[in-house]
């Protein structure tokens, strides 16, 4: 690994002063670091600032998790006459669509279509990934803010506003799409995220890089 003009201040790291030229001991690894070694931590500062992206889809699907189930115990959650589903049960919904689209997105559709398009083995690079995946987490959030407006609607219409407690008479499967469209975003976006971390930090630390998406995961937690 060479050595970049990036963030000159790092390459102090790798000088070594005259009291450790003339030291006889081996070089204190705490204030002496190889140039490779500096190298190595200005690539994984370069990938920061895009691998922070992961954080903005995180945030905005966080509400799927809190508000959408707070919405869904004001709506009707009948299946059947008997049979009523509960409201944190509706992430099922973009579970299924994650683990199902992690399949066709490898193995049957999206990667063999897209690769006979751009000719890349891997159908699209990372960042495209990413890309579509925050793309269709945009969408997922609008339908979720239309879903919203007609849920208050009926409750406008219903006198029912003032009533936390009341069932509004909105059937709960108008949250099954935006569950959906997270769900989709999140196999595009993890998936991206996830190679884009692992394939540019250097070998040496690319357990350190793949740990960043676990910790970029919780930060809206």
């Amino acid at each position: 690994m060479t050595a970049t003009v990036m963030s000159k201040w790092f390459d102090r790291a790798a000088i070594v002063t005259i009291d450790e030229a003339n030291s006889s001991g081996p070089p204190n690894l705490w204030r002496l670091a190889t140039v490779h070694r500096v190298e190595e931590l200005k690539s994984m500062i370069r990938m920061l600032p895009i691998s922070a992206v992961g954080i903005l889809l995180v945030a905005s699907s966080s509400h799927s998790h809190s508000f959408t189930i707070q919405q869904a115990r004001t709506m009707n959650r009948h299946f059947t006459r008997s049979l009523e589903i509960e409201p944190a049960s509706f992430s099922i919904f973009g579970i299924l669509t994650m683990l199902a689209g992690l399949v066709f997105y490898k193995r049957l559709l999206f990667v063999p279509f897209a690769r006979r398009l751009t000719g890349n083995p891997a159908g699209i690079t990372c960042l495209q990934r990413m890309g579509i995946g925050l793309m269709i987490n945009i969408i997922a959030t609008i339908v979720a803010s239309f879903v919203e407006i007609i849920r208050k609607s009926v409750a406008a219409n219903n006198k029912l506003l003032d009533d936390p407690k009341a069932l509004i008479p909105v059937t709960v499967f108008w949250l099954v799409p935006q569950f959906c469209l997270h769900g989709l975003a999140e196999t595009f976006m993890h998936v991206g995220h996830l190679e884009f971390l692992y394939y540019q930090s250097p070998e040496s630390m690319r357990s350190t890089a793949t740990a960043l998406f676990c910790i970029e995961q919780q930060v809206t937690g």
